[in-house]
């Protein structure tokens, strides 16, 4: 499983990235005819899946022939002479499983002889085709390859004002299937990426994925500013790519989304004109603290750090609406790999942080559904303690999109047009 957990409490996904020796060659990409590649839909609350395979007809009354445990992609390559031929001309589902252990949700029963048979390219996993805007921070995700030793990724942009002359933009090596963008995308213009493995030497084990297309506008009405809740992921093991953990989804109003997982509130003021200006929003959502009273911060420097971030929207022309932080599940965390301790006094300072928040002109309270009687994250809605899941986001963006919608009627009434 990936854990690339937050020096700064964000969803990330481990990642090493490096050039890697002899890189720059390649090779005749090989696709082995005894490859075939499974995949599946995100179920909410999986952590990781089981692959089950079953023989003969298209029930589950025997208990499967085989399987493939604890994978944290909806995806999965294997070497199918691994299986024993009852599986070969029989069916195959995908489990979700939570933190637990426990079955969260069940694929279809298909037959094997449907799937992807020596796969030549990665499959990208990602959902930005559903989203309104590409992330400023985004993600890049794809079935793990069988064999492969690492990755190249690459990233183009071909401006609206000069099409037909696009330039390489992101060159990166990596050894996972997950890959964060820490550098941001801002120049408008038509993007696209693409995904080969490479073997032990860095040469190409694989062809490219087919280039996944993205257009970056602007201005933007409405943005979003904030940390990991904002920045998207969920249950661990599901990168920012997918919609199924982003509160933008579930808004009723398209809004860009410029968080960034493991930001402070100081992180978060230090990056706006590099991050907000570029994108000329009317309106900016606010959502950020969990970071700093988590590992103890006073309140009081993240209220100076917010109240820098409410200056600068007014310098600009910006109406600010922030968002209250949300809770954590200390027990939930303790019990994450990775993760570090709460501090002691998170609740102290997370309400006097949202105290002030209540107290600005345009504030949006999402803490008191997601907080149990003991002041912390249902336990029902996280699968680690500090990042809210599937209901929690899904209450998150339906209640953003409410509230500014409500408010700000002249705005969102021409977004999205």
């Amino acid at each position: 499983m990936f854990t690339r957990y937050l020096a700064a409490g964000a969803l990330c996904l481990a990642i090493v990235i490096g050039i890697l020796p002899g890189s720059v060659g390649s090779a005749a990409p090989r696709s082995a005819a005894y490859k075939l590649r499974l995949s599946w839909d995100l179920m909410p609350g999986a952590v990781t899946y089981h692959v089950l395979f079953f023989a003969g007809t298209e029930t589950k009354t025997a208990p499967p022939v085989a399987q493939y445990r604890d994978i944290s992609a909806p995806g999965l390559e294997l070497d199918m002479r691994a299986l024993p031929e009852q599986a070969l001309t029989g069916y195959w589902l995908a489990q979700g499983v939570d933190r637990e252990g426990r079955a969260v949700g069940e694929s279809v029963l298909r037959p094997l002889r449907t799937a992807e048979m020596a796969p030549t390219a990665p499959l990208i996993l990602d959902d930005y085709k559903g989203m309104a805007y590409l992330p400023v921070y985004p993600v890049y995700a794809w079935v793990p390859v069988l064999n492969a030793s690492s990755y190249e990724v690459e990233v183009w942009r071909e401006p609206d004002t000069a099409r037909g002359k696009a330039e390489r933009v992101r060159h990166f090596y990596t050894y996972e299937s997950v890959l964060y963008d820490e550098a941001g995308l801002r120049l408008v213009g038509h993007y696209w990426w693409r995904v080969r493995a490479l073997d032990g030497e860095g040469r190409g084990y694989s062809d490219w994925s087919a280039p996944t297309p993205w257009q970056i506008n602007a201005p933007t009405p409405v943005a979003a500013l904030g940390d990991s809740i904002t920045h998207g992921g969920g249950a661990i093991s599901t990168p920012p790519c997918r919609t199924l953990y982003d509160w933008e989804t579930y808004a009723t109003i398209p809004v860009k989304n410029i968080g960034f997982s493991g930001d402070t509130a100081a992180a978060m003021a230090d990056r706006f004109e590099a991050d907000v200006l570029p994108f000329k929003p009317r309106l900016l959502v606010i959502m950020g603290g969990v970071n700093d009273f988590r590992s103890g911060t006073p309140a009081a420097v993240t209220i100076r750090f917010l109240r820098q971030i409410a200056d600068k929207c007014r310098a600009y022309g910006i109406t600010p609406v922030f968002v209250t932080a949300t809770p954590i599940n200390p027990q939930r965390m303790a019990g994450s790999f990775g993760m570090e301790e709460a501090a002691a006094n998170w609740q102290r300072n997370q309400r006097q942080i949202n105290d002030w928040i209540m107290a600005q002109p345009y504030a949006v309270d999402v803490t008191g559904a997601l907080t149990d009687e003991h002041g912390d994250l249902r336990s029902d809605y996280t699968a680690d303690g500090l990042h809210p899941d599937y209901e929690a986001k899904r209450y998150i963006g339906e209640t953003i999109g409410r509230y500014v919608t409500t408010h700000f009627p002249t705005i969102t009434d021409k977004v999205g047009t």
